[in-house]
């Protein structure tokens, strides 16, 4: 759980052009629950993840992590999806995706401790065969293949909480249900905490079981699954209503 108290954050504080990123901001955010950040430029979305991310200090209030610890929190974007390595291997891109930030992939410490083993496990729960095809460099995979190498480093890492910014832009449209399908379904046996930022309220629909809806740093809207109707028409109608 990630407990975020009368959390502000404010840009800009020496001048006369402020911008309050985040104001007043209070959330519980659970384990096992996939929640979607949604809202305007400029509203906090971001702002909201890279403080959970450690990146930000509020200039009040407080974020508390029970049960884990940062270092157990991923962070996902675009960027991220841009990393794979085209003259390497799977099996080389998948172990370059477990390395701390800023150290070399030790490519024996990790064969030492069966991790071919499960990259075939969480490969084959995508169903077309890339566990077959760990020796193969990834510049001779698809544009979608490429990006299950990337949902496999995910869920490789085994991160207590996963956060995703506007990461699924960047993914095809053929493939993104399937991969973002896969990836729920990993979320919640693994009870992990999803926090996603999306302008896709499609992906909302098919994935999400709370959202969040920020404007000018606030809160205006929290709804989960269970109590509100998650369809597209609805989400747009609760969208426009706040803005």
């Amino acid at each position: 759980m990630i407990q975020l108290n009368n959390i502000q954050i404010s840009f800009n504080k020496n001048s006369s052009a402020i911008i309050n990123a985040l104001n007043d901001i209070n959330l519980l955010l659970h384990e096992g629950e996939w929640t979607y950040v949604i809202g305007g430029n400029g509203s906090g979305k971001s702002t909201l993840l890279k403080l959970i991310n450690q990146e930000y200090l509020p200039d009040k209030g407080q974020v508390t992590f029970n049960s884990f610890t940062p270092s157990e929190v991923l962070s996902i974007d675009q960027v991220t999806l841009k990393n794979l390595v085209p003259s390497m291997t799977l099996y080389e891109n998948l172990i370059f995706g477990l390395k701390k930030p800023g150290t070399t992939p030790n490519l024996r410490f990790y064969k030492q401790r069966g991790y071919r083993t499960k990259m075939v496990s969480v490969l084959k729960e995508f169903e077309i065969g890339l566990e077959n095809r760990l020796n193969e460099q990834v510049r001779f995979l698809s544009g979608g293949e490429q990006q299950i190498i990337v949902a496999s480093r995910i869920m490789l890492s085994r991160p207590k909480v996963l956060l995703m910014d506007e990461f699924t832009s960047s993914l095809d449209q053929k493939w993104a249900p399937f991969i973002l399908s896969k990836l729920k379904q990993f979320v919640t046996l693994n009870n992990i905490l999803a926090l996603a930022v999306t302008h896709d309220f499609d992906q909302i629909q098919e994935t999400g079981d709370r959202l969040i809806m920020l404007k000018n740093g606030m809160i205006k809207a929290d709804k989960k699954k269970i109590n509100y109707d998650f369809s597209t028409q609805s989400i747009l109608k609760l969208f426009y209503e706040n803005h």
